[in-house]
């Protein structure tokens, strides 16, 4: 029983490992909504405060539709 155990916390501490290790090396870029997956953003900054990213998309298609 006790061998399941160390398993599943080897397990949990490699996914762990992993994800920190993609944070640790610098700011991770993300396909930016809407994009149709043209153009790459910071996750970290797109995280923090979404409402700018979106307000810009929107008023370019407000503009487009002119």
């Amino acid at each position: 029983m006790d061998n399941k155990d160390v398993s599943a916390n080897a397990g949990s501490v490699a996914q762990t490992t992993g994800s920190s290790n993609g944070a640790a090396s610098g700011s991770v870029n993300m396909v930016a909504p809407g994009s149709g997956g043209s153009a790459n953003i910071s996750r970290d900054a797109f995280e923090a405060n979404p409402k700018p990213y979106f307000d810009n998309l929107h008023a370019k298609e407000k503009a487009a539709n002119k």
